[in-house]
């Protein structure tokens, strides 16, 4: 009788919400400022109190002004043979409040949620295909979604992303007392938010937050947006059982349920990779030559299989079909590096350009990618398994500098990536130009990158001739037309170093004056890069990596003319680096000209942000400085 009462509750609060009326008229027209949507009223329930089921309730009614809020609304939901959705329903309605559609669940598309390269993906997706017809409008939905996962608790984000503001987000989790999550808040400080707490349940809520304005060079969105995070101690993936109530266990529990009994190797591969390293005495030595036959022997695929997408397939099944995604291809190098005897560790992170930490101080399941790292004394080698061309020990700016999960025979550990400092990510240049009498000139171009200014251009050997083209024409647009002559691209993976050598026809690489000549010292390496103006900046200044750049340029003017008088030399330095240029004359026809460009990785007061785009406004102009070439009278 008490389920049948919930049930009737659960179906009134529906209808209630479904008709409650809303209206633009009712948004202060300070949410409205600098937003692409509004989220006028969400509701989200969350109830774990029963173990190993997870019900999911949600409610949200969003204003859209334009094509850029339409991806704003919630027209698709992910589900899978593990969970279903029930009593979808959505409700569009004008600026007024009057409704304009209503589509039930028999309106949507139920589809396979392929993301275009796994080879397996159990995940499904309900998704309505809503085209509006007019701005602004009004969207409802409404859903209720079961599982029997608990170990991925839906976080609380009042604001969803740039350009959207709230007027009201409210979220509820229902818990068994004997199993609190435990809560992770960020952010919410200087915002209407008030939290809630009973025996056996809590509510956040906030109120008329305004929409974030995107600003170049701040901190990642994830920073400085409120959120909430939740965890259960003793939580279910797909049905089996986990703990995390610290990292220890947790990982643990990784090594014993999603890692054990899934790394055997045919005995064929074992004797070939033994083999291979029969000759080796040191670790790195072994672990570089299983780290070139793991590249060439298998690609990356993604496969979304095994609880919950969690746990790696079989070592010997990615050994036998030369394939795998990143949990598959980490877990089949580790089980190589078993053979050999080099120790290595299963490491889980969130990759990306943008650096995110896996929560040091809040233990469950976080991350989106697999990596191995091979520990050596207090230091740990990084190997990024998916790539078939990534350097042995280079992780790139895709996992470098962030807190990651290492699964250990003792249990999980959290330690950092790599920080590539400035003086790694260093590109060197040699450019000899040699200018004839017409103005035009013929340079050659050298140029050596290590670092993330390696991981930039390593990839460029296996690009199409057409898309180098494109390449080099946005690397030089400050050049008005040349042809390449010769191109020989070298990736030397030893050593970590990628090598341009380029001839180069330049048919205008000067400007006439009269009978003289003006000559662009530096057109191969100006750094045109300056910020965007800010009037009202928020947010911090965010250098979040560093580079040098040394660059030397000797140009070769023709028999018959001289070199005015040069420019004076310019050194700079401050906060967030140094710049300096240096002219030099060799002989009467022969200039050198040297530039050194350092960038800091930091993070500034806001304050600061006008003094760097001074800083990059000053380098931009210099960067074009020209020379007078005089004729001989």
């Amino acid at each position: 009788m008490k389920n049948i009462f919930a049930l009737i509750a659960f179906f009134f609060s529906f209808i209630v919400q479904a008709q409650e009326k809303y209206s633009l008229a009712d948004v202060p027209l300070e949410l409205m400022k600098n937003a692409n949507s509004v989220l006028l009223d969400e509701k989200v329930e969350v109830d774990v109190s029963i173990h190993g089921k997870l019900k999911y309730n949600y409610f949200a009614a969003k204003a859209v002004f334009n094509k850029r809020g339409d991806n704003d609304v919630v027209n698709v939901v992910f589900y899978n043979k593990d969970s279903r959705i029930k009593n979808i329903e959505a409700f569009v309605y004008d600026a007024n409040g009057e409704e304009l559609e209503h589509y039930r669940k028999k309106d949507y598309h139920d589809i396979s949620a392929t993301d275009g390269f796994s080879i397996y993906n159990d995940e499904r997706v309900l998704y309505l295909n809503y085209t509006p017809t007019t701005y602004p409008y009004i969207m409802v939905v409404n859903y209720e979604k079961e599982n029997n996962t608990t170990a991925f608790i839906t976080d609380w984000s009042p604001i969803g992303w740039y350009a959207r503001s709230t007027k009201k987000s409210t979220y509820k989790i229902k818990f068994d007392p004997n199993n609190k999550p435990r809560i992770k808040t960020e952010n919410i400080e200087g915002f209407d938010i008030s939290i809630t707490e009973k025996p056996d349940e809590y509510i956040y809520t906030a109120n008329n937050i305004n929409a974030f304005v995107y600003e170049d060079l701040s901190v990642p969105f994830h920073e400085k947006a409120p959120k909430a995070y939740f965890s259960l101690n003793n939580f279910t993936l797909k049905g089996v059982s986990g703990n995390a109530k610290n990292w220890n266990e947790y990982g643990n529990w990784m090594q014993n349920r999603l890692l054990n009994n899934i790394s055997e190797i045919p005995e064929s591969t074992i004797v070939e990779i033994n083999n291979l390293v029969r000759n080796e005495t040191t670790n790195e030595a072994k672990a570089r030559i299983v780290y070139n036959y793991m590249q060439e022997k298998v690609r990356y695929i993604s496969v979304q299989i095994g609880i919950g997408g969690w746990k790696p397939m079989l070592a010997s099944d990615v050994d036998k079909l030369s394939y795998g995604d990143c949990k598959a291809l980490t877990n089949y190098t580790k089980a190589l590096l078993d053979v050999v005897g080099v120790p290595s560790y299963y490491t889980i992170l969130y990759a990306g350009n943008d650096k995110k930490d896996i929560k040091k101080e809040f233990s469950g399941l976080q991350g989106n990618h697999a990596i191995l790292g091979i520990p050596d004394g207090k230091e740990i080698t990084w190997l990024e398994c998916t790539s078939q061309d990534s350097p042995f020990g280079f992780i790139g700016d895709f996992c470098d500098d962030r807190d990651v999960l290492i699964v250990t025979p003792e249990g999980g550990e959290i330690v950092h990536t790599k920080n590539y400092n400035y003086e790694e990510n260093l590109e060197e240049t040699f450019v000899e130009v040699n200018i004839n009498r017409k103005g035009g000139a013929k340079a050659s171009y050298k140029s050596i990158s290590r670092g993330l200014q390696y991981g930039d251009k390593y990839r460029f050997v296996n690009e199409k001739q057409e898309d180098i083209n494109k390449i080099y024409k946005n690397k030089w647009d400050a050049i008005n037309g040349y042809t390449i002559d010769s191109l020989k691209l070298t990736n030397n993976r030893e050593e970590i170093l990628f090598i341009e050598d380029i001839k180069i026809d330049i048919p205008a690489y000067c400007i006439s004056v009269g009978e003289d000549i003006l000559v662009n010292v530096n057109l191969f390496n100006q750094n045109n890069n300056i910020p965007t103006r800010i009037k009202d900046r928020k947010y911090e200044l965010d250098i979040s990596r560093g580079f040098e750049d040394r660059n030397t340029i000797n140009i070769t003017i023709p028999q018959g003319y001289k070199i005015g008088d040069l420019p004076e030399d310019t050194f700079i330095e401050n906060e967030f680096g140094t710049y300096a240029i240096n002219y030099k004359l060799i002989s009467e026809n022969k200039l050198e000209y040297k530039r050194h460009l350092i960038i800091k990785k930091g993070t500034f007061p806001k304050e600061e942000y006008k003094s760097y785009r001074s800083f990059k406004r000053k380098i931009s102009k210099l960067d074009k400085t020209k020379i007078i070439v005089t004729k001989n009278s």
